[in-house]
């Protein structure tokens, strides 16, 4: 399936209003792109607000769209894949959907403490709306989220006909809560897919994310397996792996004897330095 050209039928483009929820932490200039997209839409920052003022540089944007073919949603079909967008339909206005979106910018954790949840982000998103927590919906007739990796559409519906008020914090559950850990890491994943098709383009590797969805968790496990636990450490991880075509870098004496001999220096340092070397390696050899 072809996310760009596939939006789920029946949609209710002409009886309710549509918007999209479009996340400022990961477009550049978000409100710039949009301005030259349609200069005349109709926006709200959800950070517009006295707890996030500081940060409305970065805020999601709620944008009143009309219908499928307008440049704003084929801008966001376009990037669909890339998961930073939401499309929502609503029988209310923009004030009141953005009204209610607000109460979930901040949520209570099971153990009590306060945590930020990126609600554009489409599979933070998809955990909370699919979770079956109709007080999640408010005024919000039907939620539409891309999965980059299956490649398809999920469309969540309220089942009720009128939902139960939000209560503020709204606390997550321990299955909503564990369900969002993996949004993390999955997060993760897909910006490790990105970084290796832009900086290994001459790797041959499967044509979709969920071919190579393997692939991924496998340099994620091995990575895991030498201590290495932030994304920074996982890339530099994957570097060298692309640098070796894959290959162990056991039989390199000097990169074993650096990444698996004790030291003192801190296995991130090691891993960063590894890759230098296989760069120079591979280079010498007359790669890339």
């Amino acid at each position: 399936m072809n996310l760009s050209t596939s939006l789920p039928t029946d949609l209710p483009w002409n009886e309710q209003q549509a918007f999209l929820l479009l996340d400022g932490a990961t477009l550049n200039d978000l409100p710039q792109r949009l301005k030259s997209l349609s200069p005349g839409a109709n926006t709200l920052a959800l950070y517009d607000c006295p707890s996030f003022t500081a940060l409305r540089d970065i805020s999601p944007l709620l944008v009143s769209v009309q219908q499928p073919d307008e440049s704003l949603v084929r801008f966001y079909l376009e990037h669909a894949h890339e998961e930073w967008g939401v499309l929502m339909f609503s029988p209310d206005s923009a004030h009141p959907v953005a009204q209610h979106l607000r109460k979930l910018l901040t949520v209570e954790l099971p153990q009590g403490t306060s945590a930020f949840l990126r609600l554009a982000d489409a599979a933070t998103a998809r955990i909370l709306f699919g979770s079956g927590d109709q007080r999640l919906f408010g005024p919000l007739s039907c939620l539409v989220t891309a999965d980059g990796v299956a490649a398809d559409w999920q469309l969540h519906q309220p089942r009720l006909a009128e939902c139960p008020e939000l209560p503020t914090p709204y606390r997550l559950s321990l299955e909503q809560n564990a369900a969002l850990d993996q949004v993390d890491r999955r997060r993760v994943l897909l910006e490790l897919d990105a970084h290796l098709r832009r900086f290994f383009p001459e790797r041959p590797v499967a044509e979709t994310v969920a071919q190579r969805w393997p692939m991924l968790e496998q340099l994620e496990a091995e990575a895991s397996a030498l201590g290495l636990s932030s994304p920074s450490e996982l890339f530099y991880y994957a570097n060298l792996m692309a640098w070796l075509d894959g290959s162990s870098p056991d039989p390199h004496s000097h990169l074993h004897r650096l990444l698996h001999t004790p030291s003192l220096q801190p296995i991130g340092e090691r891993i960063a330095l590894a890759a230098d070397m296989a760069h120079q390696w591979a280079s010498e050899r007359g790669r890339p």
